[in-house]
């Protein structure tokens, strides 16, 4: 799915993410560098149908540096070595990093119990959907106040933020509680999980704690898609059209706290 990756990567740049390099198999790299080209690329170790080895892992770790952000998720697929890939990188790379997508099936379905336990390195945000909450928090998709409450106390548990998606999207971090107004149905289209993502992965860049940058990412993210809803309406809205509409999201927010 290597248009989720491209999402992501250009809502990171949009969101003045600076540097930006795209870790992938050799064939979305192809893709990235013609689709995003102010964005760089690095290859990663493959295995049996281009998926991605679990040694990617230790290359990733060594190109960490201080203020570099990891976002990983969007487009990523299903395969064990990617997923003891996400394992380690959830349980030892050293700053903040954004899990999302199947990312976050593979730590649901791992065995190291990301909730037991405050994460042992830098700041870990996850962004799931409510079915994929499902997965992680073993309360279903139709009990939204059930999966409210564990999100809140899950995230306590392992001092990590937490991004509910949906309706009025939860932010949690166990302590404080933030709950979106911004949005509408258009935000349903596919890709607008990537576009959030690739944004609290800038805004983490810019120096915002793991929080704020959450908070701060899925209220423009809902102002976009109510700006390019004006525009376009629903069903017409499409996942770049977040994208386009981020500068006059971020032009209403500042002139509105300035």
């Amino acid at each position: 799915m290597s248009g989720a990756i491209c999402l992501a990567t250009l809502a990171a740049l949009r969101c003045g993410a600076g540097r930006t390099t795209v870790a992938a198999r050799s064939h979305t790299r192809q893709i990235v560098q013609t689709t995003t080209p102010c964005a760089m690329t690095m290859p990663l170790e493959e295995v049996s149908q281009g998926y991605l080895a679990d040694s990617s892992a230790k290359i990733l770790l060594g190109k960490y540096s201080p203020g570099t952000v990891l976002g990983i998720g969007p487009g990523l697929g299903r395969e064990s070595s990617q997923d003891r890939m996400v394992v380690e990188l959830f349980k030892s790379w050293p700053g903040t990093a954004v899990f999302d997508a199947d990312a976050l099936n593979a730590i649901s379905e791992s065995t190291f119990g990301w909730s037991s336990t405050a994460t042992p390195c830098g700041s870990r945000i996850l962004t799931p959907h409510p079915g994929e909450w499902a997965r992680l928090s073993n309360i279903q998709a139709d009990e939204p106040e059930e999966q409210q409450r564990a999100a809140v106390e899950l995230a306590n548990k392992s001092q990590s933020i937490i991004v509910l998606k949906g309706h009025q999207t939860l932010v949690t971090d166990g302590q404080r509680q933030y709950r979106n107004s911004t949005g509408n149905p258009s935000l349903a289209v596919g890709g607008s999980g990537d576009v959030l993502t690739g944004m609290i992965v800038a805004l983490v860049c810019q120096g915002l704690t793991s929080y704020d940058a959450s908070v701060l990412a899925v209220y423009l993210h809902g102002l976009a898609g109510d700006i390019a809803h004006r525009q376009l309406g629903t069903p017409s809205t499409l996942g770049t059209d977040l994208i386009d509409a981020l500068p006059a999201a971020f032009r209403q927010y500042r002139a509105a706290h300035s």
